[in-house]
């Protein structure tokens, strides 16, 4: 079993709302205490649970935030309202930073990501399945288009965003908004040079 995946899923009401619960409380302790300062002991005691409670699910504290993290990409997967190729410039970026800032504890499970090579490698493949499905939708607007390189071009894009945004959660408001504006000028133009047909897409 990875360290990333947890012991076993509730099937039955009480059950689920105790895994329901631990969550809930480590999302509250991650922004309480940061990377750092949380683990399982805490947690259990946070949560009002007996340490063997918390290890039936979780066998460590990667496998929790790893659940964190999943949570988040399920409860943000919805994009079907909005026009996937327009997402590649400035709407898909204000609109990660609107949910990131918004969804509790959003910020403090990013942060915990960035901790562990094993959480980077899952931020990082998720990062990459991205960068395909958005390759996949470019090539249906032109098909000459490579998709290799379009993956490659997509998945810089990406990190080097993510990256900049990680930067602004330390910072004054305005600032923060400032440095994310040059992240929408400085994807959209990298993605508008290298793929001419996106650059009314996302403008």
């Amino acid at each position: 079993m990875s360290e990333l995946e947890i012991r076993r899923r509730p099937v039955q009401a009480r059950s689920a709302k105790t895994f329901d619960h631990i969550l809930d409380t480590a999302t509250a302790l991650l922004e309480e205490a940061g990377w750092n300062g949380f683990n399982t002991n805490l947690l259990a005691e946070r949560a009002g649970i007996g340490i063997q409670t918390l290890y039936r699910y979780f066998p460590n504290k990667l496998s929790v935030v790893a659940t964190l993290a999943q949570q988040l990409v399920e409860e943000w997967g919805n994009w079907q309202q909005y026009d996937r190729i327009s997402l590649l410039g400035r709407s898909g970026i204000e609109l990660f930073v609107e949910r990131l800032r918004n969804q509790p504890g959003g910020v403090a499970i990013r942060q915990a990501m960035a901790a562990s090579p094993s959480l980077r490698k899952l931020d990082r493949d998720d990062t990459r399945r991205n960068a395909e499905r958005y390759a996949a939708e470019l090539i249906s607007l032109n098909d000459t288009v490579n998709y290799e390189d379009a993956v490659l071009s997509i998945l810089v894009a990406f990190e080097a965003s993510l990256a900049v945004i990680d930067l602004t959660y330390d910072l004054p408001p305005a600032e923060a908004d400032r440095v994310i504006g040059l992240c929408v000028e400085m994807q959209s133009t990298f993605l508008a040079n290298r793929f001419p047909i996106l650059a009314k897409e996302i403008s």
